[in-house]
């Protein structure tokens, strides 16, 4: 099935841009398309179905391109999706301010994971994982990840959270960003890095801690890898101890720690 999604190759800030899809030779009224931004400045589109949607391009100080997915289904269920870009150009009434609110952003920003078991304290690496970076740090100043878990522990591997309530329930995020596991960065023991599906660009919020040096899960060609994103700077031992909880399935979900193990709070500590 082929999907084919329009749009301006560029706009202007404060327009309003429209994005569409269609199948190639399936009735309008027999087709679900579902849309997602993947990459740049989040936008909010004007509906998440529909074969056409909306936005309003944003003010920015550098051009910047918007990267959107759709997912279509025709009237047998059948899938299939199509990218499509759209560059929005230098506002020039912008200017530049750093992220932290003044002086130069820190390159390596600090958060405190606050567990049950303990803390862990985390060094982030902007230079190397810049959208990726900005994403986690705009979960952790929302205060998304408090009552969060670590709802995937394997020893040997990686504990993984951030994603699921107490209940097992996942929460609702904003769209995935693009994958920066090409950063020189490993999936080595103490790092963190993005969770996501099998899709590359799906990474939302959730993270795992790696407890072991996993090669498997570094870039290389032919495999897209998953992002590092920073490092452990204090609490290994935190991670270790959760790492050894006993597990089972529940819920649809293998691997869930018996005892609950809860994100209290991600916080970032003084730059």
């Amino acid at each position: 099935m082929t999907v084919v999604a329009n749009a301006p190759a560029t706009a202007k800030s404060g327009e309003t841009v429209a994005i569409s899809a269609a199948i190639d030779g399936a009735e309008a009224a027999n087709v679900s398309y579902e849309w997602y931004q993947t990459f740049g400045r989040v936008v909010s589109l004007s509906q998440a179905t529909g074969s056409e949607v909306t936005f309003v391009a944003p003010s920015l100080a550098s051009a910047q391109t918007l990267r959107f997915r759709v997912d279509a289904r025709d009237g047998n269920r059948t899938l299939g999706s199509a990218t499509v870009e759209v560059v929005v150009e230098v506002d020039p009434g912008v200017e530049i301010e750093p992220s932290d609110g003044g002086g130069t952003a820190d390159p390596h920003p600090k958060v405190r994971i606050v567990t049950i078991k303990g803390l862990i304290d985390v060094e982030l690496d902007r230079e190397a994982a810049p959208i990726t970076v900005e994403n986690f740090l705009r979960y952790v100043d929302d205060g998304f990840y408090e009552g969060t878990i670590f709802h995937r522990v394997i020893p040997d591997f990686v504990i993984q959270g951030g994603g699921y309530t107490v209940d097992l329930e996942l929460k609702e995020t904003r769209a995935p960003i693009i994958n920066e596991s090409n950063n020189g960065l490993k999936n080595d023991r103490g790092t963190i890095a993005m969770a996501r599906t099998n899709d590359p660009d799906s990474a939302t919020s959730q993270f795992y801690i790696n407890l072991v040096d996993n090669d498997s899960l570094n870039y290389r060609d032919g495999s897209p890898g998953y992002a590092v994103f920073g490092r452990v700077i204090d609490g290994m031992d935190v991670v270790d101890q959760i790492a050894q909880e006993p597990t089972e399935s529940r819920d649809g979900l293998n691997d869930v720690p018996v005892e609950t193990m809860i994100i209290l709070a991600v916080e970032r500590l003084d730059e």
